[in-house]
């Protein structure tokens, strides 16, 4: 059976979804929402900030974490780069007529905004539990904002999304690995016995 059937069907779905998300689901709020959300350098600042805040104050762990962290959006963008140029999709802008286009000179697929989120998203997610919805959510929001402003196309998202997950994880595992390995363990170990809290009349009130 020839697979040539079934790309073309993804490929009618793919655009499908483009114009759904670039056109028909257009609306005042998004047109200022979705370039905002989809421009990295609005965030470059606050990210620095809290860069800054974790290498300064926060415990040894923290900023093992939060090194590692740019490591692996490093290495995500950098492969996801390499994918662009393996593949060699054009973009929307190239091809559909689209309602809303954002020219980028680069290949479609995969997404490096997404692969970039979703990679964080799953790093700080194995790492920090609680916090894990907020980071998908904020992902899922860039990874459509790209949509929205024309540069991808919905599979260009979701493939960036699959790749940036597989790096978060891996490098989370990485961290997790290192932490339970030798000075990390004993320091972990140690700043456990000194916070956990002592049995008593008090604690029991």
């Amino acid at each position: 059976m020839s697979v040539l059937p079934w790309l073309e069907r993804l490929r009618e779905w793919d655009e499908a979804g483009f114009h759904l998300i670039n056109g028909s689901l257009r609306n005042r709020f998004f047109d200022l929402l979705m370039p905002f959300v989809g421009n990295k350098w609005n965030f470059a600042l606050p990210a620095a900030i809290l860069l800054g805040y974790v290498l300064l104050f926060r415990p040894k762990r923290d900023r093992i974490i939060a090194i590692t962290a740019i490591v692996v959006i490093l290495l995500t963008d950098e492969t996801s780069q390499l994918l662009k140029d393996l593949f060699q999709r054009i973009r929307p802008c190239g091809v559909l007529n689209a309602t809303a286009c954002l020219r980028v000179r680069s290949f479609s697929f995969p997404s490096n905004h997404a692969a970039n989120m979703f990679a964080l998203a799953a790093f700080l997610s194995y790492t920090y539990s609680r916090s894990g919805l907020v980071w998908f959510l904020g992902a899922a929001l860039v990874g459509y904002s790209r949509i929205y402003v024309g540069s991808h196309y919905p599979f260009d998202v979701l493939g960036g999304a699959l790749w940036g997950v597989m790096v978060g994880l891996l490098g989370a595992a990485a961290v997790q690995r290192l932490l339970r390995s030798g000075p990390f363990q004993h320091w972990s170990v140690a700043r456990d016995k000194r916070d956990r809290p002592v049995c008593g009349p008090d604690t029991l009130q």
